[in-house]
């Protein structure tokens, strides 16, 4: 949002704080102000219309982030891009280019591994993806919003076999 933005979304938020019943001061406006900052006017009157709607208490900031996560493909949807990548042998011809998806499968042993799993074993691919998916959106979300506490990814991407040790950081005085 910009300078510009703030009386409307002040009134918003005092708007919002009236209707469950509460007067939200001048500190809470501040600190709404301080983790809803970043999105457009439009995002978060989309948002606070929706949460007014859905929420049987006044919505606090981390309710307006949890909308933005629903925008994200699911676990399951991403393995069923994977999986269809796989299936398809595309994956011959390289990754599927989206690279979450693309670091969850290597994580789980590649697009071979899902194109010669059994069909009924398929689940237990799905499970490990799903536990990968979760935990690196998540670290991607953490990075993008505080990069400059968090640092930039952390993923090496491997081009093939090699070796752990080649891998971890050589000890200078080992």
């Amino acid at each position: 949002m910009q300078a510009a933005d703030g009386k409307r979304f002040r009134d918003l938020i005092r708007g919002m704080g009236r209707m469950f019943g509460q007067e939200p001061d001048a500190l809470i406006l501040d600190a709404y102000w301080l983790a809803l900052g970043k999105w457009s006017m439009s995002e978060f009157e989309s948002a606070a219309a929706h949460l007014m709607q859905t929420s049987k208490f006044m919505p606090r900031p981390a309710d307006f982030h949890e909308l933005r996560k629903a925008g994200r493909p699911t676990a399951g949807e991403a393995f069923a891009k994977a999986i269809d990548h796989a299936a398809s042998s595309a994956y011959r011809n390289g990754p599927l280019g989206e690279p979450l998806i693309d670091r969850c499968v290597r994580a789980i042993g590649g697009y071979i591994a899902i194109a010669m799993c059994e069909e009924d074993k398929l689940h237990f691919l799905g499970k490990r993806f799903a536990e990968h998916f979760e935990t690196m959106q998540d670290a991607e979300d953490v990075r993008e919003a505080v990069p400059t506490i968090a640092g930039p990814p952390q993923h090496k991407a491997l081009s093939g076999p090699t070796r752990l040790r080649d891998l971890l950081p050589r000890d200078e005085f080992a």
